[in-house]
């Protein structure tokens, strides 16, 4: 019982003092501490952009570099549409996806847009 009252009195301690090498780690950890939480009760912003990165994954024989590429580009609905509108509407040049690939994920893509319209 007195180890753990002197825990609680140290870890009350380290609420409570205001000194600089305290404080600045204190002050971090709880922000990153929120951070996570906040992010674990995100709800769910990029409804087209998750089932066109699922369907793609699910259809496509992807490479590590097309799953990170995919990854990183269909985070949410807006950059989705930028995708759609430069590779599929554009025809402009990407380095990952062509030809029947291209046309393949651009199929995925005007479904998952036009699914997110309809609802």
């Amino acid at each position: 019982m007195k180890k753990f009252l002197i825990l609680v009195l140290i870890i009350l301690a380290l609420f409570t003092i205001d000194h600089p090498l305290i404080k600045e780690p204190r002050e971090r950890l709880l922000g990153e501490g929120v951070s996570l939480i906040s992010d674990a009760s995100k709800v769910n912003r990029s409804p087209a952009a998750n089932m066109a990165k699922n369907n793609i994954k699910s259809q496509l024989n992807l490479s590590n570099s097309e799953l990170e590429y995919i990854e990183e580009t269909f985070t949410t609905d807006d950059k989705l549409q930028v995708f759609h509108l430069h590779y599929c509407r554009e025809k402009d040049i990407n380095l990952y996806f062509y030809g029947e690939r291209l046309n393949r994920v651009c199929s995925i893509v005007s479904n998952a847009l036009e699914e997110r319209l309809n609802k």
